[in-house]
């Protein structure tokens, strides 16, 4: 069962890596291509961009992690790479739990109506605040990260002892101090992120709520297509609200090491889902890069039944 349950874990990281590289690399190209071509960008291909690059490197991140631990860990050498693989893994984490936020805020500010006068400001300005949003949080996500360096290189320990024969075997272990400044700077960088989503989309759910309301009331038909347009924006707003909270709660889970045995996997699982699931919902929530992920789709087939045949 031990052996099965492993092969069925495999088979579904490598599925998510492939899924993740191809969505993430979609929008990168169409989006890096319109650039060069019109030598333009809207804001919200930017942050789609940015989010698309992070998960990108996250998903090889993740990828140079699952290698270098089927590794002989014997060498202080490959302790080293080890460290370094887990910092960038922490940094792109945070990175891309800011982008995510980033576009949770955008579309909050630019589709939902309140009269609130700070809001309206945001809303006249938050175009021309995307590039200042985003350097911001990459420059959050490299404060918060680089504590961490110093702790990861305390707690990654020679677990060495002398065998029969004379010779010395070690294993590179990481354990989490809680009590430590350095963890509370780290977590406040994934819990900052997060409150600020959480905030936006149940706003940005309530305005698309209430308007959908109206226009039922307001129009002749039960349902138009304009309160279509909601309802499915709202549905994507919450697979979008889920695939972020299970990114959330099973990250905390897994760096403060309180899941079992049984449910490691499960954990695993849950954070490689998302960086490649919620690439595929964007990218169907988004015409542009729906057509052209449709196109590629459609290609792909003609080619492979030119294969087979």
């Amino acid at each position: 069962i031990y052996m099965e349950n492993t092969k069925i874990f495999l088979r579904w990281k490598i599925c998510n890596f492939i899924t993740g590289i191809i969505a993430n690399g979609l929008m990168i190209v169409v989006n890096c291509s319109e650039w060069i071509r019109s030598r333009k960008l809207t804001c919200c291909d930017m942050i789609l961009t940015s989010l698309g690059i992070s998960r990108f490197f996250l998903q090889c991140t993740i990828s140079s992690n699952n290698i270098l631990s089927q590794l002989p860990q014997d060498m202080n050498e490959l302790c080293a790479i080890f460290r370094i693989v887990t910092i960038f893994w922490m940094f792109l984490t945070t990175l891309n739990l800011w982008f995510a936020t980033c576009l949770s805020v955008f579309y909050c500010v630019k589709i939902a109506n309140f009269s609130q006068p700070l809001f309206l400001w945001l809303k006249r300005r938050i175009s021309g605040l995307v590039p200042q949003l985003l350097m911001g949080s990459f420059l959050v996500s490299l404060v918060t990260c680089l504590p961490s360096v110093n702790t990861i290189d305390r707690k990654y320990i020679d677990n060495s002892m002398n065998n029969l024969s004379g010779n010395t075997t070690g294993e590179c272990l990481y354990k989490v101090d809680l009590s430590s400044s350095f963890f509370i700077l780290s977590m406040l960088g994934y819990t900052s992120p997060f409150i600020i989503f959480i905030i936006s989309s149940i706003l940005l759910i309530t305005s698309l709520w209430r308007h959908s309301k109206r226009m039922e009331k307001t129009t002749s038909t039960s349902r138009d297509t304009v309160t279509e347009a909601h309802v499915r924006a709202i549905k994507g707003l919450i697979s979008f609200i889920f695939f972020y909270i299970s990114y959330f709660v099973a990250l905390v889970i897994f760096l403060l090491e309180l899941s079992t045995i049984s449910s490691y996997y499960v954990w695993i699982v849950i954070m490689g889902a998302y960086p490649s699931g919620h690439s595929v919902i964007l990218i169907l929530g988004n015409p542009k890069l729906k057509r052209v992920a449709v196109r590629a789709l459609h290609y792909a087939g003609c080619r492979l039944r030119e294969a087979v045949s």
